[in-house]
């Protein structure tokens, strides 16, 4: 709740984000209101949330600060100062990367002064809002769910993270799994990366075969297809409150209108 990088949950409270969801709902009714609760949501990460992500740390725990990819040093006051994002020699890696980042915003100009705006936008620009959008769904439904809770520092260690992540459905998102397999499985076998980070794209789904075999009351594997389940993530998990050692998505009474 606290280092997390990205896609880290707001706490309940008077004026938070459950209160602006409930806000949708009083106005427009139950159904209509998650509707356009969740369209919006979709349309924040999935459209300015990468962006977002580079510049402010979007949805990032408050414990690093605010964070921006090009410029190492935090923001704002850190709350932990040695947990810092781009902690000693990472700092001089960043601005490294910012030079090329710096000549391909160059090149970018260049072409747009050549052949105009349009042609850019249609062969550069588009592609890469598509391959924003599906990064941030990507990480977004690998690590969150209306059943799946977060944990404080003190109650968080790296097994429960890694039994905490969900494998998904992408190997059915056409019908010869050929997006799952250009994607190294990275949504399918994605609780095995956080079992081990050094096991090899190849070596995945063995991987994943031997948790679900060693570990099938713990390992989490949600059939539904992701369009279903973005939807489901976009309308119910908006809050969290503490339960126990635990923090749990708020959907007291809506339980239905989320699985909808």
């Amino acid at each position: 709740m606290g280092l997390g990088e990205t896609h880290v949950p707001e706490p309940l409270s008077e004026d938070g984000a459950g209160q602006q969801r409930q806000g949708f709902i009083d106005r427009f009714g139950e159904e209509n209101g998650m509707k356009v609760w969740a369209s919006i949501q979709a349309f924040l990460h999935l459209g300015v949330g990468w962006p977002g992500y580079l510049l402010i740390g979007a949805t990032g725990g408050p414990d690093r600060g605010m964070t921006n990819h090009f410029y190492p040093n935090p923001l704002t006051e850190p709350k932990l100062p040695k947990k810092e994002l781009f902690p000693g020699n990472w700092k001089e890696k960043v601005y490294q990367s910012d030079i090329g980042i710096a000549a391909v915003v160059g090149g970018l100009v260049a072409w747009t002064a050549c052949h105009g705006i349009g042609e850019v936008m249609a062969l550069y620009g588009g592609p890469l809002l598509v391959i924003n959008a599906w990064l941030v769904l990507y990480t977004w439904l690998q690590h969150t769910d209306v059943d799946v809770p977060h944990f404080s520092d003190e109650d968080h260690n790296f097994v429960k993270g890694a039994l905490h992540t969900i494998d998904r459905p992408y190997d059915k998102l056409d019908p010869i799994g050929l997006i799952d397999f250009l994607h190294h499985k990275i949504g399918s076998t994605h609780v095995a990366h956080h079992y081990d980070s050094t096991i090899p794209h190849y070596k995945a789904q063995v991987a994943t075969d031997a948790i679900k075999e060693n570990f099938p009351e713990l390992y989490l594997y949600d059939p539904t297809p992701i369009p279903q389940a973005l939807w489901r993530v976009c309308k119910g998990c908006v809050v969290v409150e503490k339960r126990g050692d635990k923090w749990i998505w708020k959907n007291d009474g809506l339980e239905k209108a989320v699985e909808s």
